[in-house]
């Protein structure tokens, strides 16, 4: 029976999110899907792509996405690709895993408060209710509050409890098969945010070794050592290959803002909306003269991640990287801190004596009465504007005024009630007041915004269309996430930079589709670019009256149109000059890499350069023969207001060459400018003849690429040409050359020649050996005992390496980020 209270906080939990999803009619009590941010942009997305592994067979190592790039880092890092609660979808339908979502969040949420129960019921002899508030009040912190939507997180906000008592046990009982268990899992499911755990680990440990350890620290040291060492070799075929491809990807190109005090007041956020927990460990810290050793302990080890908060270039750094949003990624450790050491002030200074009621209990009771009230009319009061706000994303002067108010009372709240005498009212005012904060600080965050419907949209688009799966698909419009394919389960350039290899979204930035800060869309180009891409479909939110397309469905509701294009397939070319000058702009490029292809003197874009020094208006003209597509490009767009061209009007210009239709005849062009000062543009024209009459004479079938050649010929590939590409002519294996940078390039030879394209993700067969080798060593982890001068040679390796590591994030940072 005693093991029930385990149930007591999963039960409190799945009430309180009940309640919260009830009154914002959220799914599963609701009609409303729970999507917020990158839930819409990135984790939804990559669940459907698991989904159509586990009932699809779709590979969760390559994907044509992006044009061909291994998924399976970004499966990892953005999906949890490994952690045991994604068999949950194996009992969801497909075109409900939106809604899913939902329900994810209140099993992983009842799951933290499993699991930190579980680590207070293991470490403090403390009244069942005080443990049972306390895993709450750490299930519904800041970190989790802001950043509930991006549910691979929670995964290690579950295990950071368990890691830390079976570190713990390590430290104190060389007990340490759960600690090797436990890490190995952290490390599988995501091993870049298991360096956050790992950077805990070092700290922690160095200061329980030297603080508290008396007998055998060398010793303990090595076991420590022996065990993270197991872990990451246990781990090794999914970390080893997933570390490559982060520090390969665009993503570490940047090293992100300098500034000192940065995202501030969002970093603020995340511990201020844990009162309790700053209240008690405030005062324990009180308690230093009493109890120095354990003060000391939490205080240093508190410093440690409260520094980051005020220091950006550190927490930059520690954050693996730039970042664009939720600066504070490794919150939940601090959180736990404050949690554990409010646990132990209550464990060693709070007695549960009864005493009786007297008069300033009841008035110290009747000011945490008047300041909860207070905090919930504010809240009813202001809740609105905050949500309007956005505070998952950032936070504006007004807004976070209003929430430092609010929080203040709510610290104002606990302390009157902490002075209350009487155990049980003392005891009932915090409960009811927790309850009190807790439902404030959901209200700004956990609620449906109808702002994030891109899931939804292309869910729609996906059981209301018909989508062959032949060919590579272009969107044309931008209200879309990058990893749509994945929810259309169709082929697409669109994926996000942090998962490209270094460059690759600077070099579809120069063929002149759209590339944002940390996506690359596939709207852009121009029609030779798609030809050569191999587009075969393309996503329109107008009708498409031109014959170079061929109507395929809509959907109403959504004002979308799919259409084939009409020109022919091209799955590669054979070309015999590989090489192509590239410092010119967009259009002259893709005039270049065309007499390339198709060994031509001739220009495939006539294109007209402008400079402008002053005007509002600029008016042009052009005759055009026959019907021809006019493109704009720039690096001026924001100087555009709107164009008109015959009599059509023109809006919304952004970093990618801008497509105005097809025209003949007489074209008027009416250019309004915002801004009089210098910039320049070029107008170019594509024949539509040009690109009907093109032909790569290059066949595919059944993932064969068939060419009849000469020896002195190339055959270029529209697929990226990434790290684990292999090529085969006639059954043997050939080199891989690269084309215009980044495309796949190989030599024939006389006659027929038949070309298959395979990948093998980098370091994965090396990962599994070595997580073979990891289990084998967990398995007679006892026969490796060590001796005296290994225990030696530990400890010294040991202190060196948290020497370094203090140095490499706490001094280098700085230096390294110019301040």
């Amino acid at each position: 029976m005693k093991k029930l209270r385990y149930l007591l906080p999963v039960l409190i939990t799945f009430i309180i999110l009940g309640i919260i999803y009830y009154f914002n009619d959220l799914y599963p009590f609701g009609n409303s899907p729970l999507v917020q941010v990158d839930a819409d942009y990135l984790y939804i997305p990559s669940l459907y792509r698991l989904y159509d592994f586990f009932y699809h067979g779709r590979s969760i190592i390559y994907s044509d996405i992006g044009l061909g790039n291994s998924i399976f880092g970004s499966l990892v890092i953005q999906a949890s690709l490994f952690s045991p609660l994604n068999l949950l979808l194996l009992f969801v339908r497909r075109s409900n895993i939106i809604n899913f979502m939902g329900v994810f969040i209140i099993i992983k949420l009842c799951l933290i408060s499993l699991t930190s129960y579980f680590y207070l019921d293991k470490r403090y002899k403390i009244n069942n209710i005080y443990k049972t508030l306390f895993s709450i009040l750490y299930t519904f912190n800041g970190f989790i509050i802001l950043n509930y939507f991006n549910d691979i997180w929670l995964d290690f906000v579950i295990l950071f409890p368990i890691v830390v008592y079976s570190l713990g046990e390590l430290l104190k009982n060389n007990k340490y098969y759960l600690y090797t268990i436990v890490c190995s899992l952290c490390f599988i499911i995501s091993i870049y945010y298991s360096i956050f755990i790992i950077i805990f680990i070092i700290f922690y440990s160095f200061i329980y070794i030297h603080f508290y350890k008396k007998n055998n620290v060398r010793k303990t040291v090595f076991l420590l050592g022996k065990c993270t060492v197991i872990a990451l070799l246990i781990s090794s075929f999914s970390s080893i290959p997933t570390l490559y491809q982060i520090f390969n990807s665009y993503r570490f190109s940047d090293t992100g803002s300098s500034a000192i005090f940065d995202d501030l007041s969002m970093k603020s956020l995340y511990l201020l909306m844990s009162p309790l927990f700053i209240i008690l460990f405030l005062k324990l810290l009180g308690k230093y003269k009493e109890d120095k050793k354990h003060v000391y302990t939490y205080f240093l080890i508190l410093i440690l991640y409260l520094i980051p908060v005020f220091i950006n270039p550190i927490n930059i750094l520690l954050h693996g990287g730039s970042y664009w949003s939720f600066p504070y990624r490794y919150g939940f450790i601090t959180s736990f801190i404050l949690m554990d050491g409010s646990a132990y002030y209550i464990s060693k200074y709070c007695k549960n004596n009864k005493i009786d009621l007297d008069i300033l209990d009841v008035l110290y009771g009747l000011v945490a009465i008047l300041f909860s009230s207070i905090c919930i009319y504010l809240d009813i009061l202001n809740r609105k504007d905050i949500n309007n706000v956005g505070i998952l994303l950032s936070i504006d002067v007004d807004s976070y005024k209003k929430i430092i108010i609010m929080i203040l009372c709510l610290f104002i709240m606990y302390i009157s009630s902490l002075f209350v005498k009487n155990y049980a009212l003392k005891l009932s005012l915090i409960c009811i007041e927790s309850l009190v904060s807790i439902f404030i600080f959901t209200s700004w965050t956990i609620y449906y915004n109808r702002g994030y419907f891109l899931c939804t949209n292309a869910l729609k688009v996906y059981e209301n269309m018909e989508l062959p799966k032949d060919g590579r698909y272009k969107a044309e419009y931008t209200t879309y996430s990058p990893y749509y394919g994945y929810i259309l389960d169709i082929d697409t350039l669109d994926n996000w930079v942090h998962i490209l290899p270094d460059n690759m979204a600077d070099f579809y930035d120069k063929l002149g589709y759209h590339k944002s800060g940390s996506s690359v869309y596939s709207h852009g180009g121009t029609i030779f670019t798609d030809y050569i891409l191999n587009f075969k479909y393309v996503f329109s939110n107008e009708v498409k009256n031109d014959d170079m397309y061929t109507y395929i469905s809509e959907y109403h509701n959504g004002g979308k149109f799919l259409y084939k294009y009409n020109y022919n397939n091209a799955p590669g070319f054979v070309l015999k000059n590989p090489q192509v000058e590239d410092n010119t702009s967009r259009f002259e490029y893709q005039n270049n890499i065309y007499k390339s292809l198709f060994n031509t003197d001739k220009n495939i874009i006539d294109y007209d350069y402008y400079e402008i020094n002053e005007g509002k208006t600029i008016e042009l003209e052009y005759n055009l023969k026959e019907e021809s597509y006019i493109y704009l490009n720039s690096v001026y767009l924001d100087n555009f207001d709107y164009i008109i061209i015959n009599e059509r009007t023109i809006y919304n210009f952004d970093n990618f060459t801008k497509c105005f239709g097809l025209y003949k005849g007489k074209v008027k062009m009416k250019i309004f400018i915002r801004y009089e000062e210098y910039f320049n543009f070029d107008i170019g024209i594509i024949k539509k003849s040009d690109i009907i009459n093109l032909d790569s004479n290059v066949e595919y079938r059944d993932n064969y690429y068939y060419v009849n050649a000469t020896e002195d010929d190339y055959l270029f590939i529209p697929i990226n040409n990434i790290k684990g590409i292999h090529a085969y002519n006639n059954g043997k294996e050939v080199p891989v050359l690269k084309y215009i940078d980044n495309f796949i390039l190989v030599k024939l030879s006389n006659g027929d020649n038949k070309i298959s394209i395979k990948y093998e993700l980098p370091f994965l067969k090396i990962g599994i050996v070595l997580s073979i080798i990891g289990i084998i060593l967990l398995i007679f982890s006892k026969k490796i005992i060590g001796n005296k001068m290994i225990f030696n040679i530990s400890y010294y390796v040991f202190n060196i390496l948290v020497v370094l590591v203090y140095i490499y994030y706490y001094l280098y940072s700085l230096f390294k980020n110019g301040v």
